[in-house]
């Protein structure tokens, strides 16, 4: 496979301070070290705070950034500055974004773009329509790139999706691969008048692409039974080598340190079965109020949601923001924490697949891990990873009478711990573990490569 071409093209990628970041470049770093000729295609973004974690990771992939046209920017920027003031006048309404699913009978919470279909219905044109042009740019900085032997394209972000279905049709022999972080059709996310047009999107893709790879089992479920041959699983991961040199701070107070850093989705990511039994604990005289805090990294606006469902329970008092870091410095608080906190969501109507990939990177801290899955799932990915690993306690809101009493005791047993020994025991199951090292997940994708290479 020596000299093998792929062109990979992706919205994000190193040094982009995101998570989503993080699976393209490990991926790409995993190819150019087996000897492919690995060129990126990539949106170019500008902001001052870069992982320079993954900076390192991309030294001497060859990477192509592309921009949106004058025509196209002056476009998005027209149609934001009329409406911001619209958006911004409901946007802090959280109670509006309860609604009665009518599938399930029941009341659920929505993110802004569902709850508000027509406005979240002409923001997903407005995207669609700069993703577009994004493609539409690149195709000019596809000149002597048409030899590759693979094209990996990536969703979340359309331009992938683009750039595929161009390249694809343009050269029947490149084989074609569609990773998929996030489904494009979202049951939480697409807005309903749209929906025909994403679910149009999948179908194109099951059919045409050569290969399907998803970050969960779940995802590649959604994919027709047709074409459901062409589906793998191949996880997000973590990278140990990224927490070398990281210097971890002496502790100062004798607190129970909870840390989240990522986002919160408008409030989709709920965290409130934590504090409530964090609040039980408190009122029982087990836990003291004084010697618990709860660390939140990433966006302002996001933290005020964080800090919102602590308040219910009397606890935003315990709560510190720590801004919004780089991810080296977000590496470092985890480190530093004794309990790390992710917030996920998954529903049966979407079949499932839903594994948040910070829950994932949280495996090398060496910490437990607490995991809040809401939605209707009952077997969610999520939780049998945690469980399996040994890796902390795992709450799904579909079993909430037996997994509330199982966080209570968990709770109550590593405050426990601290208070006794000042630090928390945390002994994960190894070969769980191994399989989400991102040197693992590479050597599975190569596999999936070769058995592709229409050479071999």
């Amino acid at each position: 496979m020596q000299g093998k071409k792929i062109l990979i093209a992706c919205n994000y990628f190193a040094p982009d301070n995101t998570i989503a970041a993080v699976r393209l470049t490990k991926i790409a770093r995993y190819l150019h070290l087996q000897g492919y000729k690995v060129t990126i295609l990539a949106e170019k973004k500008y902001s001052e705070i870069k992982d320079e974690i993954l900076e390192r990771d991309a030294e001497g992939i060859e990477v192509i950034w592309i921009e949106n046209s004058c025509k196209g920017k002056n476009i998005v920027s027209m149609y934001k500055k009329i409406m911001t003031p619209i958006k911004n006048k409901r946007y802090d309404n959280l109670d509006n974004r309860i609604k009665i699913n009518r599938k399930t009978g029941k009341y659920e919470f929505f993110p802004f773009e569902v709850a508000y279909p027509v406005i979240g219905s002409l923001d997903y044109l407005v995207e669609l329509l700069r993703q577009y042009d994004l493609a539409k740019m690149a195709r000019k900085q596809l000149e002597g790139h048409w030899e590759q032997n693979f094209l990996f394209t990536s969703y979340g972000g359309l331009f992938g999706y683009f750039i595929g279905k161009y390249i694809h049709k343009k050269n029947k022999s490149i084989i074609w691969i569609f990773d998929i972080r996030d489904s494009i059709c979202r049951y939480k996310f697409t807005p309903k008048y749209v929906r025909w047009i994403a679910k149009n999107q999948e179908r194109y893709v099951w059919r045409e692409a050569d290969c399907i790879t998803a970050v969960s089992k779940g995802i590649c479920e959604r994919v027709s039974h047709k074409y459901r041959h062409k589906a793998y699983c191949v996880t997000n991961g973590y990278d140990k080598r990224d927490r070398l040199g990281i210097h971890v701070k002496e502790r100062i107070n004798g607190k129970l340190r909870f840390a989240y850093t990522g986002g919160m989705y408008g409030g989709l990511q709920d965290l409130s079965s934590f504090f409530c039994n964090i609040r039980v604990l408190i009122d029982e005289n087990v836990i003291d109020v004084d010697r618990v805090e709860f660390l939140y990294a990433g966006k302002q606006s996001a933290y005020e949601v964080f800090r919102a469902q602590a308040k219910k329970y009397e606890l935003e008092n315990n709560c510190v923001y720590c801004g919004m870091l780089t991810r080296k410095d977000s590496l470092q608080l985890q480190m530093e924490s004794d309990v790390l906190l992710v917030s996920s969501f998954d529903y049966q109507t979407e079949v499932g697949g839903v594994i948040t990939g910070k829950a994932l990177e949280y495996m090398s801290a060496n910490k437990p891990i607490i995991a809040i899955i809401n939605g209707d799932i009952e077997h969610s990915e999520l939780a049998e990873i945690i469980r399996s690993g040994n890796l902390g306690c795992a709450y799904e809101e579909s079993h909430a009478e037996t997994d509330t009493k199982e966080l209570y005791e968990y709770l109550k047993g590593k405050y426990k711990e601290f208070i006794g020994k000042g630090r928390l025991e945390h002994n994960p199951n190894e070969e769980v573990l191994l399989k989400f090292d991102y040197e693992y997940i590479g050597n599975n994708l190569l596999t999936i490569i070769e058995s592709l290479d229409r050479d071999n």
